[in-house]
């Protein structure tokens, strides 16, 4: 088990983060939960991350409480699934906001204030493979929740920050690296016909699933991971080598 290992995770109460959260407590990492829900915790900080003003609120708390921070994990993000042609400047402006410059600011800041000073630190984001490439729209059908060209950018930016950032703080010991996942299945949200249209272009025949997602950010926390950075690491059941 590990001890004493303070983990900053932004998105805890998402569909992602709720798991993540679960299983970084299990394996005895002490997590500091931030996301714009209000729950009842000592080390969970509710936090607009569309609001610079929130964040820097809420930066100076965690520093004012946490003497050491060990790693961050940027798991927030903000997608919207409407057409390119009905994009309007409040979408674009949350995308960009919590996707891309929430992600500079906490990375400058526990840079600055703790990775720099311990000499050592670990950074994890959440990319997505359309950061990489663009979705097959014979995947979508009326109804769909189609990714859109605003959050492909986002991502295809935190894969650009990823690689700069790993070069940037590398003297100081710092590892930096993304995860792109592919479509994770979600049934909540998601139709049968979605599902079966989607897994026919993934060489596994699958969607992922969140824990294919959770396995990979418990790897880069780990020792294991210790001679790895600057890396995106891609999950999608072979879905991009098509």
């Amino acid at each position: 088990m590990i001890k004493n290992k303070n983990i900053v995770l932004t998105g805890s109460e998402g569909f992602l983060g709720t798991f993540l959260k679960i299983e970084l407590i299990n394996n005895g990492y002490n997590v500091i939960s931030i996301d714009k829900k209000t729950i009842k915790n000592n080390n969970y900080f509710k936090t607009d991350l569309s609001k610079s003003k929130d964040i820097a609120k809420t930066l100076k708390k965690i520093k004012t409480k946490f003497k050491h921070i060990d790693i961050l994990i940027n798991l927030a993000a903000v997608q919207i699934f409407t057409d390119f042609e009905k994009r309007n400047i409040e979408e674009i402006d949350i995308m960009l906001n919590v996707n891309l410059k929430a992600n500079i600011l906490l990375s400058q800041f526990f840079y600055k204030n703790y990775f720099k000073k311990q000499k050592k630190g670990n950074i994890i984001n959440l990319a997505s493979i359309f950061g990489v490439i663009s979705p097959n729209f014979n995947n979508y059908k009326k109804g769909d929740r189609k990714s859109s060209e605003t959050y492909g950018a986002t991502k295809s930016a935190i894969i650009q920050l990823t690689k700069y950032f790993s070069n940037y703080m590398s003297k100081y010991n710092v590892k930096v690296n993304s995860i792109s996942p592919g479509g994770i299945e979600n049934k909540a949200v998601q139709t049968k016909s979605f599902i079966k249209r989607y897994k026919k272009n993934v060489p596994l025949n699958k969607m992922g699933r969140k824990e294919d997602v959770i396995n990979q950010v418990m790897f880069l926390v780990s020792k294991k991971s210790d001679y790895i950075t600057g890396q995106n690491i891609i999950i999608d059941g072979g879905y991009t080598a098509i």
